[in-house]
């Protein structure tokens, strides 16, 4: 098909899907239907089912164990929606739509994934009014960067359609995800998440910033054979998006499980929410010198008000790294605590011989001079 038949055939199909007081069909003759298993449900709309094993066991939620996800208090896995969109832009912006949109659930002990194929852009309202059908106030979204990117691009196309988007929380997998496995991963994006945390490999993956010049492309030539990656790449972000929530929460409910080089991201989470299990997390990691575990451990104590258990664990660090947290906790726990006044000064003048910038600077020579102050007017009382 030549590219000027190609241009007149979307541009008849505009015109016909705008006119809308005659009630006519708008003509897909230039639409080529995709190959089974997709179904072509609208005239510009397709979809697609895969049914798959569930990545949750039968006692995924159990009563009287906490979960990394209070979304899920009181609620069954049969609630949560899964759910991802390729698009044509990766800014966003009330110029780029959806054209694949993926929706899974687990049904029966079986993870059920719907994609919706947009053909064109004359059936939007149609891709938009099937999504719709999936989403109810009783659901929960699932997503990977949903909250700042899908959500909101949805949103704007359903204000664009003069369609009203149904009130539906989320779980944003990607928060939780910097939360635990930020420092020490290269980034957290899904990609480095499945092969670094779910060991999953993708072969001949389509990268996502390829994906909208795919569709543009299939939008001039019809040949829709290019997309076949695309939708095999939309398919795998559904599926890794339930293997990582019902990994996560495995992990959560069962600490022993965690892995050594998580034991700190899991066990501060779990202190910031109130499960002294995270205790035991921090300790193990100290004990193998993370002394970012040590850092959050005498916090807590110090909060607590066991300053001899926090002070215990500054001098293991002050000993091995000498570095400004630790130094700056024991010269305030010897001036304010011990009344040792030569310690809290010598530590503090270390500090001032490390200091790299003018505030932390300053804030230490105040400290130092009041030090010496002190240190003084003890000398003067124990004169004769």
């Amino acid at each position: 098909m030549s590219s000027k038949g190609s241009l007149a055939g979307r541009l008849g199909r505009i015109r016909t899907s705008r006119d809308t007081n005659k009630n006519i069909k708008p003509k897909n003759e230039f639409i080529i239907p995709l190959e089974f298993p997709w179904k072509q449900l609208k005239s510009y709309v397709s979809i697609r089912q895969g049914i798959f094993n569930s990545p949750f066991n039968d006692n995924f939620i159990r009563k009287n164990i906490p979960l990394l996800f209070p979304e899920m208090e009181n609620r069954n896995i049969e609630d949560l929606i899964f759910y991802d969109l390729e698009t044509t832009g990766l800014s966003g912006g009330a110029g780029t739509l959806a054209f694949l949109a993926g929706f899974g659930w687990v049904k029966n002990d079986r993870l059920i994934i719907n994609q919706y194929f947009l053909h064109d852009f004359p059936g939007e309202i149609d891709f938009l009014l099937l999504i719709k059908e999936l989403l109810s106030e009783d659901k929960i979204l699932v997503s990977y960067n949903g909250k700042s990117f899908d959500h909101p691009l949805l949103r704007t196309r359903f204000l664009i359609k003069r369609l009203k988007l149904p009130l539906i929380s989320e779980i944003d997998l990607l928060h939780t995800s910097r939360r635990l496995w930020k420092k020490r991963l290269p980034s957290c994006r899904l990609g480095i998440i499945e092969n670094r945390i779910l060991d999953i490999n993708r072969v001949d993956d389509i990268p996502g910033v390829e994906v909208p010049d795919i569709y543009f492309n299939f939008l001039k030539t019809n040949r829709p054979e290019p997309l076949e990656g695309v939708f095999k790449h939309h398919l795998q972000d559904i599926k890794s998006l339930a293997i990582l929530f019902a990994h996560m929460e495995d992990l959560w409910s069962n600490p022993d499980n965690i892995p050594k080089n998580d034991k700190t991201s899991f066990g501060k989470l779990m202190l910031f929410r109130n499960r002294l299990e995270g205790l035991e997390l921090l300790k193990d990691s100290f004990l193998n010198k993370d002394y970012e575990a040590g850092k959050i451990l005498s916090i807590y104590y110090k909060r607590n008000g066991e300053f001899e258990v926090a002070a215990e664990i500054w001098k293991q660090m002050w000993q091995n790294q000498k570095d400004f947290f630790q130094g700056l906790e024991l010269a305030k726990y010897y001036e304010h605590k011990i009344k040792d006044i030569e310690l809290a000064l010598n530590i503090t003048t270390l500090l001032m011989q490390k200091s790299s910038t003018s505030r932390v600077g300053e804030a230490l020579k105040h400290r130092l001079k009041r030090l010496e102050r002190k240190m003084n007017s003890s000398s003067k009382l124990s004169e004769p």
